[in-house]
């Protein structure tokens, strides 16, 4: 029997008041490549992939897989009100400066899609656009 197909989101990270540090890796965001959270239950399940956007930035800089189901017994510990669910993830390509990332664009996605979103779900062509431009950053 074949696993369901995964499925594919863009998930947001940073906003307006508080967007990410270019560095970010270097300036503390590690868990972000560990748990990241989300204002209500996501949709999503183990073995889907997240691409991530940075807010403000307006750019697309690691791609993770959800390890883990949904669960409210890890919120936020920044903003656990905010961000009361959270998946666990694992890293598959990271970019680690923001000013070396691709713009959100690259991938097929206007900026605009996702504006107060926290994640929007990206079509199969999508993610392949996105794993082609952040592998090409290692090239």
């Amino acid at each position: 029997m074949l696993p369901p197909p995964r499925s594919h989101w863009l998930k947001a990270l940073g906003h307006a008041r508080g967007p990410l540090p270019e560095a970010w890796l270097d300036e503390g965001r590690l868990s972000a490549l560990r748990r990241t959270g989300f204002p209500r239950r996501p949709r999503m399940e183990p073995g889907d992939r997240l691409v991530y956007y940075a807010s403000v930035w307006r750019r697309v800089f690691a791609i993770v897989e959800v390890t883990e189901p949904p669960t409210d017994a890890h919120p936020s510990s920044s903003d656990p009100r905010r961000w009361p669910w959270s998946v666990a993830v694992e890293p598959l390509l990271v970019v680690p400066r923001l000013d070396a990332a691709p713009p959100v664009e690259a991938i097929g996605v206007p900026a605009r899609s996702m504006s107060q979103q926290s994640h929007i779900r990206l079509t199969p062509e999508h993610y392949a656009r996105a794993v082609d431009v952040l592998a090409s950053i290692a090239r």
